[in-house]
C-alpha cells in the first residue's frame, strides 16, 4: 500500500460517504486492487479501516470481487490476536468494502525505511520479536487450512508497543482446496519458488519461505534477490542460491544463517516444518532467552550516565521512595550489594544450597503441548514449583508442581503436559521412555495459552518457586509455539549417583 497525504473532498468523492454502518473519512493508502480509507462506525463511535475495492480494478477484472468477497470470508473464520479483526463486509452501489480493525502504528516496511535513513537496523531482538508474533499468526491460520501467499513487510502493521498485526488477505486461498482466483500471485520480492512457478501450487512453507526473505532484509540490510524486473526476481527465487547472510552482515550467527538458508531452500519439504519452528530456532541461535527481570534489577542495570531518574526501592518503614541517576555510582554498586547479599541470606534462611547459574531449564510449547526439560545434573524438588498465568492460588488456570509424578524432576528428563488426543512429537531433548506426562482436557486453562474462559488475552505466565518468581514466559495463541529458558535458582540437595 501506498501512504496517502491528507485527501480531501475535492480529491477522492469517497470521502464523507456511507457504506454499511461506516462513515469514510480519510484515504490512507492505495494499492494492489484496493484504496484503504479511515473511517467511523456512526452507531458505536468506533474507528475503523475500511478497504474499498477500487472500481476501475473491477471493471477490468471481474474475479477481483470473487477474490475480495473470499478475503473477507477468510478473514471472518481467523481469530488471532496477530491477525486484523474484521468488523462488516459488504457491497453498496458496485463499490465492495471491508471494515476492519484500525491499527495504530506503522507498518514494517515504513519501519525499516525509517531507520534505514537514519544509517540504522533493526536490533536481533526486536526483529524476533516482531516475527514470533507473524509466525505465529501464519502458523494459526495454516492450521485452519488458510494460506496467505503475500508476506512482505507492508502486510506487516506494528503497533507503538511493537504488536505485530497480519493484515492484507487478498490472495489468501485454502490449501488442497482451492484454485487460484485471478492472475495475480505475490509479491516478486518475497515469493517463493514454488508459488512463483504457478499460484495454487503454495503451501504453508510458501508462507514460511516469504517470512525468510523478510528476516534476511532486517538482519542485512537488502533482501536476497534484486533485479530490474519483476520475473527477474521471480525467475532468481526459482533458480539461484541466495548470497549467505553472512556474507552481507558478518554479526550474524553462523547458526542463524544455516535456520534462515534452510528456510530458504527450494524445495518446500526442505524447510523447517511450521513457521513458529523456524523463528525459534534463530532465536536460539542469537542466544535470545525469555526471563523475566525483576524492575528493581533492571532499574539498577541502567546506565549511570543517563539524566533520568531511577526509580530505587527503598523499603524503609515500608514506603518506596525514587534516588536521582545523578548521584555516585557507589550508591548504584551498594545496592547491587544489598540485592546479591539479600538473595544469599533468604536461602541460607531457608536450608538451600546455591549452584553456580543453577540447573538450566528449558521449557518447550505450543498450544496443545508443554514440555519442561531438566539440562541440569540435579534431581529438581518440583513440589513448590507453580505455573501462574492469573492470580496465585486464584485460578483453575494454574499448574502446581505436586501434581508431576514423585514431586521430582531428574537431570536430563522431561515432563509433559498436553491437550488430551493430541500430542505432538517429543522434543528431541527428551526420550520418550522417561518422558513423564500428565493429561488436561481444556485449553482455555492452559497457563502457558494466551486465550482464557472469560476472554481477556493474558501475554505472560510467571513461574513461581516457593512463593518468589523466578521466570516469566511468553503465551502462545491458538496454533503458536515458542521456547522459554531459564536458571532454576536453587537446587535440592538431591545429585544423581
Amino acid at each position: 500500500m501506498t501512504k496517502q497525504p491528507g485527501s480531501g473532498r475535492e480529491r477522492d468523492p469517497l470521502i464523507g460517504k456511507m457504506l454499511g454502518d461506516y462513515r469514510l473519512e480519510a484515504l490512507m493508502a492505495t494499492g494492489g486492487m484496493a484504496r484503504i480509507y479511515r473511517g467511523e462506525d456512526t452507531r458505536l463511535g468506533r474507528p475503523a479501516a475500511i478497504k474499498v475495492l477500487a472500481h476501475d480494478d473491477l471493471d477490468d477484472d471481474d474475479t477481483l470481487a470473487k477474490r475480495f468477497q473470499r478475503e473477507a470470508r477468510e478473514l471472518a473464520t481467523l481469530e488471532h490476536p496477530n491477525i486484523i479483526t474484521i468488523y462488516q463486509y459488504g457491497e453498496l452501489e458496485g463499490l465492495y468494502y471491508l471494515a476492519m480493525k484500525l491499527v495504530k502504528g506503522r507498518d514494517l516496511a515504513q519501519e525499516y525505511k525509517r531507520l534505514k535513513s537514519n544509517n540504522k537496523m533493526m536490533e536481533p531482538e526486536r526483529v524476533i520479536h516482531i516475527l514470533e508474533q507473524v509466525a505465529a499468526a501464519l502458523d494459526y491460520a495454516h492450521m485452519n487450512t488458510v494460506i496467505h501467499r503475500d508476506v512482505k513487510p507492508s502486510n506487516i502493521l506494528v503497533t507503538d508497543d511493537d504488536t505485530a498485526i497480519l493484515t492484507d488477505f487478498g490472495l489468501v486461498m485454502r490449501s488442497s482446496v482451492m484454485t487460484t482466483i485471478g492472475t495475480a500471485f505475490g509479491t516478486p520480492r518475497y515469493i517463493a519458488p514454488e508459488q512463483a512457478t504457478a499460484s495454487n501450487k503454495a503451501l504453508p512453507q510458501s508462507d514460511l519461505y516469504s517470512l525468510a526473505v523478510v528476516l534476511y532484509e532486517l538482519l542485512t540490510g537488502e533482501p536476497p534477490f534484486t533485479g530490474d524486473t519483476p520475473m527477474e526476481i521471480a525467475l532468481s527465487h526459482i533458480s539461484e542460491p541466495p548470497p549467505p547472510p553472512r556474507s552481507k552482515n558478518p554479526s550474524i550467527p553462523a547458526a542463524a544463517e544455516k535456520e534462515i538458508l534452510r528456510a530458504l531452500d527450494k524445495e518446500p519439504e526442505n524447510r523447517q516444518r511450521t513457521v513458529s519452528e523456524f523463528i525459534a530456532a534463530v532465536k536460539r541461535a542469537y542466544g535470545i532467552k525469555t526471563v523475566y527481570t525483576p524492575p528493581a534489577v533492571a532499574t539498577i542495570a541502567k546506565s549511570a550516565s543517563q539524566s533520568e531518574t531511577l526509580p530505587v526501592k527503598n523499603t524503609v518503614n515500608g514506603r518506596a521512595t525514587s534516588k536521582s541517576s545523578g548521584r555516585s555510582r557507589l550508591m548504584i554498586a551498594a545496592l547491587l550489594l544489598l540485592v546479591v547479599a539479600g538473595g544469599i541470606i533468604f536461602m541460607l534462611l531457608n536450608n538451600r544450597s546455591v549452584t553456580e547459574g543453577g540447573a538450566p531449564i528449558t521449557l518447550i510449547y505450543n498450544d496443545s503441548n508443554f514440555t519442561i526439560h531438566n539440562g541440569g545434573d540435579y534431581t529438581l524438588d518440583v513440589l513448590k514449583l507453580q505455573f501462574v498465568r492469573g492470580i496465585p492460588n486464584a485460578g483453575s488456570d494454574d499448574f502446581v508442581g505436586d501434581r508431576i509424578p514423585n514431586d521430582t524432576l531428574n537431570a536430563g528428563t522431561c515432563f509433559r503436559i498436553y491437550l488430551e488426543g493430541n500430542q505432538s512429537a517429543d522434543p528431541p531433548q527428551c526420550s520418550a521412555q522417561d518422558l513423564k506426562r500428565v493429561q488436561l482436557s481444556n485449553p482455555l486453562r492452559f497457563f502457558w495459552r494466551r486465550e482464557t474462559e472469560d476472554n481477556n488475552p493474558v501475554t505472560s505466565f510467571e513461574i513461581h518457586y516457593d512463593g518468589a518468581v523466578i521466570a516469566r514466559c511468553n503465551t502462545v495463541a491458538r496454533g503458536g509455539a515458542d521456547e522459554c529458558r531459564f536458571n532454576w535458582p536453587v537446587v535440592p540437595p538431591t545429585p544423581n549417583t
